[in-house]
């Protein structure tokens, strides 16, 4: 009898162990379940540390595809801040080169900082309606932009129209003032 309640007792432990391994490598990372919580604010609190602060990002010739044939350029770590890290993509579309810059949340602790652009509310996240960002070459020359875009998420896009893209065969900066610096942390 004492060994079949074993039996039985081990069994159950071994299902219960079982099923918890399989919730951890079912769910995301740890870093992407705090981030989803985070952003939707379920079980964290957000708070707006500063506003509008100047990001500046120097793109290097070599990220940049001169040539419509060449593949789109993808994942190219061009900046960390605030445990944050953006990253690009770029394509020559023919008429144009275009430039998205995505926002990975490194968020791995119960709180900590991040930055988006928008702002967070109790009815959830208000994104800006128009991209603020400026280009310029190596001599600090303003260069045109052209179609702006924002999102999904924390991202923003331009192009480059092909009479301006001689301007930036030496690379160029962008600066964008639209990143928001937040606070999170677990209620």
């Amino acid at each position: 009898m004492n060994n079949r309640r074993w039996a039985v007792l081990s069994t159950v432990i071994l299902i219960i162990a079982a099923i918890f391994i399989y919730q951890y490598y079912k769910s995301d990372s740890p870093s992407e379940a705090i981030t989803e919580k985070v952003l939707n604010q379920d079980g964290y609190t957000v708070t707006l540390r500063s506003e509008h602060i100047p990001v500046e990002i120097f793109v290097k010739p070599e990220w940049i595809n001169f040539n419509v044939d060449e593949p789109m350029k993808k994942d190219i770590q061009a900046a960390e801040i605030h445990n944050s890290t953006l990253l690009l993509d770029v394509v020559n579309r023919g008429n144009d080169i275009y430039f998205s810059f995505r926002t990975i949340f490194n968020m791995n602790n119960p709180s900590g900082a991040f930055i988006y652009n928008g702002y967070f509310t109790e009815e959830g996240i208000q994104t800006y309606t128009d991209t603020n960002v400026k280009l310029y070459d190596e001599n600090g020359e303003e260069i045109a932009v052209s179609q702006t875009g924002l999102g999904p998420g924390a991202a923003f896009s331009f192009g480059i129209e092909e009479e301006q893209q001689k301007l930036i065969k030496e690379g160029f900066y962008v600066k964008y003032n639209d990143f928001n610096v937040y606070n999170y942390m677990e209620k």
